[in-house]
């Protein structure tokens, strides 16, 4: 793991630097706190992924003329605001969450 030696490197979690990487999705984390939360955030991706519906939505957005239209449509599903939100606790996520 020579890479995780890298000064650009954080934790996904916590955004600390890393001492492990994930062994399903390779992301570095840096404790078994970390890698907890990040497999428990993953685990919520995956199920709304498995919605039909959801994978329409992303299906017809990957392949609509405007998207901005489609997004501004799909943002006001519960569903797609769900899924959405979802992804963006585990790119960005909250230095205040425990």
């Amino acid at each position: 793991m020579t890479s995780l030696n890298c000064r650009t490197v954080v934790c996904v979690v916590c955004l600390e630097k890393p001492k492990y990487r994930c062994p399903a999705c390779r992301v570095p984390y840096c404790s078994v706190t970390c890698f907890r939360k990040h497999k428990g955030d993953s685990a919520l991706l995956r199920s709304l992924l498995l919605n039909p519906h959801l994978r329409q939505l992303m299906v017809s957005l990957d392949q609509g003329d405007d998207k901005a239209k489609l997004m501004r449509a799909y943002m006001q599903e519960p569903l797609f605001v769900e899924f959405a939100d979802c992804c963006l606790r585990i790119v960005e996520p909250s230095q205040n969450e425990d």
